[in-house]
């Protein structure tokens, strides 16, 4: 209001023109032969560089004081009606009545603007430096205003966003409900409620899944064992005939294979709802590397196949479970043999990166490999409603399995391939460097 105020002071400035005119109609007195003008409003006239004039009701000027000289003498009743409204060629006028007439003050030209108010000229000519001036000043208000008000909105929001990078984390959340944001914390706070059942629910049922998944397995496992026993015995017994042997012998293998598919259905369920113990210790990768690899040569890898070694770092240490390690890198390797029945050539690299905060187990081979867009689909479970690729051989469960054995040693499995360019896994675990 003050800024306003300022602003259209200007408005005011001087005496208006109607009390100056009506001042002339009261200060203009009549004598049997002349009109004189008292000297204080003669004074007022000097001030304003003001003229003025008496018109009497036949249209001619019957006295007057610093008339213009182009003005006439004489005035119709419609040139009357004109500049009692607006201007008398070009110059600002204002009548009043008097007993003789009309009494006309005129101001100098551009000396007023006269709309449906009337401005002094000097005010309408700073009109725009002072609107531009409380636009600048009520910016800087506003700022000031919004700089108060964000900083204490911003000390509310904190907890909030504090509290859902929390809910994100799967951490327990509370916030105390207030200021103007207590809504939104008491929405964040029963969010957090409702994720907490959610996930707790969530577990239980993950658990009696793998709860139910093992004692199946361990259901099967009984029959299976004594179907191989059985199997065994007759195809070395030697009493029988070949073909009868020939036949349990396949029994025995196809056993065998129900057998493996269970434990690494068990094994994988293990892995996924995180209830697989783990029993770590330092591994150096390279030492690793070559027991698996004199593992495969030593029971007879076929002569299609060969097997390559390069460490490039021998000092790499991984904490990792020495059991599963070893059966995801056994994967990986048999996942080449199985997908490359003409043979190719396998390589196993370790290295660190620049930071040796990580370090990779490699399985390559430059085998047929396999389409970029469906290198996704082998780290999901077999019939997933992700995969979008039917599973061509096999169960399925290999690089599912070596993916969940990676997250469980809070590292991770890349696959890189595509036709006709051989296939590359990479293990990439946090590692462990000793000087």
């Amino acid at each position: 209001m003050l800024l306003g105020a300022w602003v259209f002071k200007g408005m005011s400035i001087g005496q208006s023109p109607s009390y100056v005119v009506q001042k002339v109609a009261k200060g203009l007195h009549s004598s049997p032969n002349a009109y004189s003008l008292d000297s204080d409003t003669e004074e007022i006239l000097k001030k304003n560089q003001a003229w003025a004039m008496l018109i009497d009701n036949t249209g001619h000027v019957i006295w007057n004081y610093m008339i213009p000289d182009e003005l006439p003498e004489t005035y119709s009743l419609a040139d009357v009606s004109k500049f009692t409204r607006n201007y008398l060629m070009d110059y600002p006028v204002f009548v009043w009545e008097h007993n003789e007439g009309i009494v006309v003050v005129g101001y100098p030209k551009g000396s007023l603007a006269k709309y449906m108010y009337i401005f002094p000229t000097s005010w309408v000519s700073s009109l725009l430096l002072k609107i531009a001036s409380l636009v600048v000043v009520n910016i800087g208000l506003a700022l000031l205003l919004s700089l108060f008000i964000g900083s204490r909105l911003i000390r509310s929001i904190r907890p909030l966003t504090q509290g859902i990078q929390d809910l994100a984390e799967d951490k327990e959340v509370y916030i105390e409900p207030k200021g103007i944001l207590a809504n939104l914390a008491q929405s964040v706070n029963r969010a957090s409620t409702l994720l907490r059942q959610k996930n707790d629910s969530l577990k239980k049922r993950d658990e009696a899944r793998s709860n139910w998944i093992a004692g199946i397995s361990h259901d099967i496992r009984t029959p299976l064992s004594m179907i191989l026993g059985y199997a065994s015995d007759l195809e070395e017994n030697m009493s029988i005939p070949e073909e009868q042997r020939r036949q349990a012998g396949i029994i025995r293998q196809q056993a065998e294979k129900l057998r493996s598919l269970v434990n690494d259905l068990n094994l994988v369920s293990m892995l996924e709802y995180e209830m697989q113990p783990l029993d770590k210790k330092p591994i150096r990768l390279s030492t690793l590397a070559r027991q698996i690899a004199a593992e495969f040569l030593n029971n007879g890898l076929d002569e299609r196949f060969t097997l390559e070694i390069e460490i490039l770092d021998e000092n790499v240490h991984v904490n990792a479970d020495e059991r599963l390690l070893t059966r995801a890198i056994t994967n990986l390797i048999q996942n080449s043999i199985n997908h490359n029945p003409d043979g190719c050539r396998i390589q196993l690299l370790t290295s660190c990166n620049k930071n040796n905060d990580t370090c990779s187990f490699i399985v390559a081979d430059n085998g047929k490999g396999i389409s970029q867009d469906e290198l996704p689909d082998l780290l999901e479970l077999p019939f997933s409603s992700k995969r979008k690729h039917p599973r061509k051989n096999g169960h399925g469960l290999g690089l599912p399995m070596v993916a969940r054995i990676a997250k469980a040693h809070q590292g991770h499995l890349s696959l890189y391939s595509d036709i006709g360019k051989g296939f590359r896994a990479e293990i990439i675990l946090p590692s462990i460097i000793y000087d």
